[in-house]
Order: structure tokens, then C-alpha cells, then sequence
């Protein structure tokens, strides 16, 4: 009987964990991209459920990019309500440094606590010539 409550009591303390994110990619830095031309990226994000709605109940998108007028925007990949996968795309109009920046949170379940998550990845946009 104490094998049994000791199995128990190790897998109870042991399930309930708090998610944690990984991303695809995992480094910082996304592909380049060139003013004019169309920039297509994808970040994957694994450990669960993506949160996609606010407190209110409206659906909301789990990233921005900084600055917001250089021709790049965030999407979902798909209109799934357990989204996680987002795409940066557009056609970039200024040379610099931008910032895409995925936060939000992963449902918990019955075993394991909401977490969230925080990552920030950057893009050099190169003129057409080939420097920025």
C-alpha cells in the first residue's frame, strides 16, 4: 500500500508543472529582408495551447512588430482556435533593424499550470542594393 501512495503522491507533485514555450526557430534573429521585395517568415510556438483571446473575451494576435509602419505585419498562419503558429509578412518600405516581438500565454490543463511566454526576434531590412 505505500508503493501505491508513494506512485501516486510522485506522479501528482510531478504533473502539475507550469508550461513552458519553445519556438521554431529558436535563435533571435529571423531571415533578412530587402525593401520592395516580399518578406515571408514563420515562428512556431510548441509547449501548448496558445492563449488568443484577452480578458474580454476578444481575439487578439500574440505579437507586435517595432517599428509598426516599415511594411510588416503579424498574422496567424491559420484561423485555428489553438493558433500557434505566426507569420511575419508584407513588403518592407524603410532599410533598419525591426523587432517582432511573440508574448502571451498557454492554457493549463488538468495537470499542469498556465504559463507564459516572451520572445523577441529581430529582422535586418537591407536596401536593394544589398546594404542597409
Amino acid at each position: 500500500m505505500r508503493k501505491i501512495i508513494l506512485a501516486f503522491s510522485l506522479f501528482a507533485i510531478s504533473a502539475c508543472t507550469v508550461l513552458q514555450a519553445g519556438f521554431i526557430p529558436e535563435n533571435d534573429k529571423l531571415n533578412d529582408a530587402t525593401v520592395g521585395v516580399a518578406y515571408y517568415s514563420q515562428i512556431n510556438i510548441l509547449g501548448g495551447h496558445v492563449i488568443s483571446y484577452d480578458l474580454h473575451g476578444k481575439k487578439t494576435i500574440v505579437g507586435d512588430i517595432t517599428p509598426d509602419n516599415i511594411g510588416l505585419r503579424v498574422q496567424y498562419c491559420n484561423e485555428k482556435n489553438s493558433n500557434n503558429c505566426i507569420q511575419i509578412r508584407g513588403v518592407p518600405i524603410n532599410t533598419g533593424t525591426v523587432k517582432v516581438r511573440v508574448y502571451g500565454g498557454l492554457a493549463g490543463g488538468m495537470f499542469s499550470k498556465a504559463g507564459e511566454f516572451d520572445k523577441t526576434y529581430t529582422i535586418k531590412i537591407k536596401s536593394p542594393g544589398g546594404s542597409s
